[in-house]
C-alpha cells in the first residue's frame, strides 16, 4: 500500500508543478450510460428462480471518467484521472459479489470516484525508442483475448498498477511489465486495500512478411500468482497459487479478402498444493464479400479452453483466460467465460449505413470436461459424476452500433438469447435465456 501511495503522490506533485508552470492541460471526458434487461439469468446465477436476486431484472449502469494530462516535455507525459461506476435498480444485491478469498467485494458494477489512468509517462529513454509508463493504467494487446481491459463492465474487468516498458521499431515492439490488477471494492478505495493478481510479463508484436503478404507474429510470457494461501485444492487444502503462460499469436489478412487469427496458450504451475497444467486456443476464419456493396464480412471462430477431468487426481487441468476479456468473445450475454468450454462461432457483420454496423453471432457451447463446472458459477453448476453432460447450450447474439451526427456521441443497441443445452437443463433451469440493451456513449475531450 505505501508504494501505491507513493506513486499517486509523485504523479500528484508532477502535475500541480505542471499547473504552475502553466503548461497546456487537456481534460479527457468519457460518459456513458447503458440500461439492460436479463430474463431468466443475471450476473451470478442462471434460471427463472435463481439462488439470489431475481431472474427477470433491468437496470442502468452509469460510468463517468474524467482524466487530465499535460506534456511537461515532448518526451514526458503526465496523466491523473477518475472512475465513477453506478448501477441502478439491480436486483442481485451487493453482498452477492462478496469474495471470501480476498475478504472485499469485488463489484463489476460499482466503484466510487477511484483514480483512473493516472500514471507518468516517459518517452524516448536515453535517445532510444524506449518509454517507460508507471501508474494506474489499462493493458491492452492483440484482439484482448489474453490481455484486455474488459471494458464493457461498468467498471473494467481489469485495470493495472503497473510499471511498463516498450521498445517499438518500426511495426514491431517488445513490452514487459511488473503489475497488479486493482479490486473493484465500492465501499473501500483501491488505494487502502489489497490487489489481486501479481504478474510479470514479457509481449512482444513483430511483422513477418511473406510473398508479399502481412504476417504477424505475437509471442508472449506471463507470470501469474498470488502469494496469499486462499487456493483450495483437491484435497481441500489451502494454499497459493502460481502458474506460468507460453503463449503466441498468429494472424494475418491475406489473399482475395480473406483473413484468420490464432492464438495459443500453454499454462503450467501449482494450484494450492495441485499441479496444474492446462491450456486454450482460439482459431478464427474469416472473408469480406468485396462484390456485395455493404462489403459484409463472414467468419466462423471456435473457442476452447481445457477442464479439470479428475476432481480427485491432484491435477488442476481447468484453462483460466489469463487476463483476456470476456464480454465480446463468448457470446454477448456472458453466459461464458474461457474456462472449461468449446465455443463454436458463426458470425457476419455488415455496414447497410455509413454510420451503422450491424453483427450477427450464433453460438454452440459445450463443457470441455463433464467434471468440471460451467464457469458462470463454478461453485453452484457444478456435476462431479459427470452425468448431466457437456451440452451448454446455443447463443444467438444481434449487435448494432451507430455514430451519430453530434460529434463524439456513439449509440449502441442488442439484443441475444439462449436455448438452454442438457448439462444447464439438469444443473440450473429448463428455460431459455433472454438480453437486450441500449446504451449512449459520449466522449469530449477540452484543452485548458
Amino acid at each position: 500500500m505505501r508504494v501505491k501511495c507513493l506513486i499517486f503522490l509523485i504523479l500528484s506533485v508532477s502535475l500541480s508543478s505542471a499547473a504552475l508552470a502553466k503548461t497546456p492541460f487537456r481534460l479527457r471526458t468519457d460518459i456513458r450510460y447503458r440500461w439492460e434487461y436479463e430474463d431468466n439469468f443475471n450476473q451470478k446465477f442462471y434460471g427463472k428462480d435463481p439462488p439470489r436476486g431475481n431472474g427477470d431484472d433491468g437496470f442502468l449502469l452509469q460510468r463517468i471518467r474524467l482524466v487530465f494530462d499535460s506534456y511537461l516535455h515532448r518526451n514526458i507525459h503526465l496523466s491523473m484521472g477518475l472512475q465513477d461506476s453506478r448501477a441502478y435498480d439491480v436486483a442481485l444485491p451487493n453482498d452477492a459479489f462478496y469474495n471470501s478469498r480476498l475478504g472485499l467485494e469485488h463489484n463489476p458494477n460499482k466503484d466510487y470516484w477511484e483514480p483512473f489512468d493516472t500514471y507518468i509517462e516517459l518517452k524516448r529513454l536515453f535517445g532510444q525508442r524506449l518509454s517507460l509508463k508507471i501508474g494506474r493504467q489499462r493493458i491492452a494487446y492483440g484482439d484482448k483475448r489474453v490481455f484486455g481491459p474488459g471494458e464493457w463492465g461498468n467498471t473494467g474487468r481489469y485495470v493495472w498498477d503497473a510499471a511498463r516498458l516498450s521498445y517499438r521499431f518500426g511495426d514491431n515492439f517488445i513490452d514487459t511489465f511488473y503489475g497488479k490488477n486493482i479490486i473493484h471494492d465500492p465501499k473501500k478505495i483501491s488505494l487502502g486495500h489489497r490487489h489481486f493478481f501479481a504478474c510479470i510479463a514479457i509481449y512482444s508484436h513483430f511483422l513477418v512478411p511473406i510473398r508479399g503478404e502481412k504476417i504477424y507474429l505475437e509471442p508472449f510470457w506471463v507470470r501469474k500468482y498470488d502469494h496469499h494461501p486462499n487456493f483450495r485444492d483437491e484435497g481441500r487444502s489451502l494454499g497459493d497459487f502460481g502458474s506460468n503462460y507460453y503463449g503466441l499469436r498468429d494472424y494475418a489478412r491475406v489473399f482475395s479478402g480473406f483473413d484468420y487469427d490464432f492464438t495459443f496458450v500453454w499454462q503450467t504451475g501449482h494450484w494450492g498444493h495441485d499441479n496444474l497444467k492446462a491450456y486454450g486456443y482460439h482459431i478464427l476464419l474469416g472473408y469480406r464479400l468485396k462484390a456485395i456493396p455493404s462489403r459484409p464480412r463472414l467468419s466462423v471462430e471456435f473457442s476452447y479452453a481445457s477442464g479439470d477431468n479428475n476432481p480427485r487426481d491432484r491435477k488442476h487441468g481447468t484453462f483460466d483466460g489469463v487476463f483476456g476479456a470476456r464480454d465480446k468473445m463468448y457470446g454477448r450475454m456472458n453466459l461464458m467465460d474461457w474456462k472449461n468450454l468449446q465455443d463454436m462461432q458463426v458470425n457476419l457483420e455488415a455496414r447497410p449505413l455509413n454510420r451503422l454496423s450491424l453483427k450477427a453471432e450464433v453460438h454452440k457451447f459445450w463443457l470441455a470436461a463433464n467434471r468440471d463446472a460451467w464457469y458462470l458459477n463454478q461453485k453452484v453448476y457444478r456435476d462431479r459424476t459427470g452425468q448431466a453432460g457437456k451440452r451448454l447450450g446455443t447463443e444467438f447474439d444481434l449487435v448494432g452500433k451507430y455514430i451519430t451526427p453530434f460529434k463524439g456521441l456513439e449509440v449502441q443497441f442488442g439484443y441475444g438469447h439462449f436455448w438452454s443445452g442438457e448439462f444447464v437443463r439438469r444443473i440450473a433451469d429448463d428455460v431459455g435465456a433472454n438480453w437486450c440493451f441500449f446504451q449512449l456513449h459520449y466522449r469530449f475531450s477540452v484543452s485548458l
